[in-house]
């Protein structure tokens, strides 16, 4: 039997793919509804209005919003993981995401070219060569 301990009580359970126990994943459905009322009521919302209108922690937000648990037309404000800027969707904000973009090089991505195996006007034959022709 595999155990682990809860993410958000540190409680040992029966390992499962959200990270927690039964009571913690009690709270947190009863937290998504508080959170899905809120957003019918308020369109858009910031991670900290969220928070102060259900009680609900802002990690336990951001992990349904990862989770994809809060689906609604409702644009959700959340800090960029890099400099903390207010996005709505992914996890950096198109100026993080753009640096990241510039720094990779797209002439080091290619391949290189293998020396030549002349050398002065000479050919060298390698064994491997040969073998290949057989």
């Amino acid at each position: 039997m595999n155990l682990a301990n809860c993410v958000q009580c540190g409680a040992v359970y029966v390992k499962n793919s959200l990270g927690l126990c039964a009571a913690c994943l009690r709270e947190e459905e009863e937290a998504e509804d508080k959170v899905a009322g809120f957003l019918r009521e308020k369109a858009k919302a910031t991670l900290d209005e969220i928070h102060e209108a259900t009680g609900v922690k802002h990690k336990v937000i951001l992990r349904m919003l990862k989770r994809g648990r809060i689906r609604s037309d409702a644009a959700i404000s959340y800090p960029c993981e890099t400099c903390g800027t207010l996005i709505d969707e992914g996890r950096l904000c198109d100026n993080c995401s753009g640096n990241i973009t510039r720094q990779l090089k797209p002439e080091e991505w290619k391949p290189k070219e293998k020396p030549s195996t002349e050398s002065k006007g000479t050919q060298r034959l390698h064994i491997k060569d040969l073998l290949d022709n057989k």
